[in-house]
């Protein structure tokens, strides 16, 4: 591949719109696989995050911002989804956070833990099947409000945004979790 990426690239250069067919054909289903993996991305978050990052290296490209490649065409594409991807769960996770996790919060925590719903009770029940690391981070934030630095520290990450991201993927999947065992108008 890495041969046929320096072609595509040179090919980009020259203005040869086709290239960019040929990107899309050949790295199209391993990105798909990867963001899909690495970023609990659906089929179409991966699509939309894989049809901009094709888009921009295009522009880098055309618009002189990239002259020569340091790395391997496809190392450069896969950064430019990265790039997309994290903006992205950036921007899902405020929207989660002002519109579900304050209903989720307030609903999951009350005032006489001996009164638990049966939701509240299928939750921990979930929250205790998906383990660690997603079981503790989700308990240190939600349940004992501790800050992403405070985590980090606590569970030995790297640094918050380690954790943030984390935490967002484990949310994401507790929220699958949870839709799969009730109709979402019963959430």
């Amino acid at each position: 591949m890495e041969k046929s990426g320096s072609d595509f690239f040179e090919r980009l250069k020259k203005g040869d719109e086709s290239a960019l067919i040929s990107i899309y054909e050949t790295y199209r289903g391993e990105f798909f696989q990867w963001c899909m993996s690495g970023f609990s991305a659906d089929e179409d978050e991966a699509a939309d995050i894989f049809q901009e990052s094709v888009v921009a290296l295009y522009y880098n490209v055309r618009n002189g911002r990239l002259t020569e490649l340091s790395s391997t065409l496809k190392t450069y594409l896969f950064a430019i989804g990265k790039n997309i991807a994290l903006k992205k769960l950036k921007k899902d996770a405020k929207m989660i956070v002002n519109d579900e996790l304050l209903e989720i919060n307030s609903g999951l925590v009350t005032e006489d833990l001996f009164e638990k719903t049966e939701q509240q009770k299928v939750i921990a029940e979930l929250l205790n099947e998906m383990g660690d690391p997603c079981k503790s981070i989700l308990t240190l934030f939600y349940f004992d409000r501790f800050a992403m630095d405070a985590i980090a520290s606590r569970l030995g990450y790297k640094n918050e945004h380690v954790v943030k991201s984390q935490k967002l993927r484990c949310f994401k999947h507790l929220k699958k979790l949870v839709l799969e065992r009730y109709n979402q108008d019963e959430i």
